[in-house]
């Protein structure tokens, strides 16, 4: 397939797929925050505020729109980075708005599955990508944000999944209260961002998700005391990660310039 023809393919699946996604989760009787919200709010301890879903997705959508069409420009065609990531985007995309029909049907345990392909497709696209290793223009690098962030947080989500699956399948958590594993996944959820920052190059919009995420905890189950330590804990480690990040960057940014 010649690059323009890839290019073209590609915006038209990913405008197709955020489309339907954007659809399946938003119709009636399978709003997946609703769902969310209904099913697990007393039982999973690991889920945001309601706002923070409904700010998120539109900035990662709307990255990922931006970046398909920008990669459809001619003069970007030839980018091997876009060519490289742009079969596993068009996969991911599809996954997307599978995951959203899953879970719609309640099928919870199902979607596990599903969040572990969406994850790898969108590992392999961000290395694809080569995000915080190659140097690239102003415009590509302003588009790798809402990859950050869409990877940032599948991670999150994966951590609410796997716990809402558990909870669906009867899981008693060792005979361990809610509010206990909602402890523990929050500190086990920080843990991951400080892992997952250090792993993709010092990524700082990694924690940044988390702090967001974290932050939409706390104003959600502020009257949760062992949930709201936890999410406190969490936002302080992941906060200080990012504030290290800038600060290391600021101090670099120093030297080179009194170089």
């Amino acid at each position: 397939m010649s690059n323009k023809n890839r290019s073209i393919l590609t915006l038209i699946v990913l405008v197709i797929g955020i489309i339907v996604a954007n659809y399946l989760g938003f119709r009636a009787n399978t709003d997946t925050g609703d769902i969310a919200n209904n099913t697990f709010n007393d039982t999973n301890y690991f889920f945001p505020a309601t706002y923070v879903f409904t700010t998120i997705w539109p900035v990662i959508y709307t990255g990922l729109l931006g970046w398909a069409i920008y990669q459809a420009l001619p003069a970007n065609r030839d980018n091997p980075r876009f060519r490289a990531a742009a079969p596993w985007l068009m996969v991911n995309i599809i996954l997307n708005g599978l995951w959203v029909f899953v879970f719609g049907l309640e099928a919870f345990v199902s979607t596990l599955p599903i969040m572990g392909v969406l994850v790898y497709t969108t590992v392999v696209a961000y290395r694809k990508l080569e995000i915080g290793r190659a140097r690239v223009g102003t415009w590509e690098r302003i588009l790798q944000i809402p990859v950050s962030i869409y990877l940032g947080w599948l991670t999150v989500a994966t951590v609410a999944n796997i716990a809402s699956a558990l909870i669906a399948a009867g899981w008693n958590g060792f005979g361990l209260s809610n509010e206990v594993w909602g402890l523990v996944m929050l500190l086990v959820g920080a843990g991951l961002a400080v892992f997952l920052y250090r792993g993709l190059h010092n990524d700082v919009v990694i924690p940044l998700v988390y702090l967001y995420a974290y932050l939409g905890i706390i104003v959600r189950y502020s009257d949760v005391p062992l949930v709201l330590a936890g999410a406190v804990i969490g936002a302080i480690i992941v906060a200080a990660t990012a504030g290290r990040h800038f600060i290391n960057s600021r101090g670099q940014n120093t030297a080179l310039k009194t170089a």
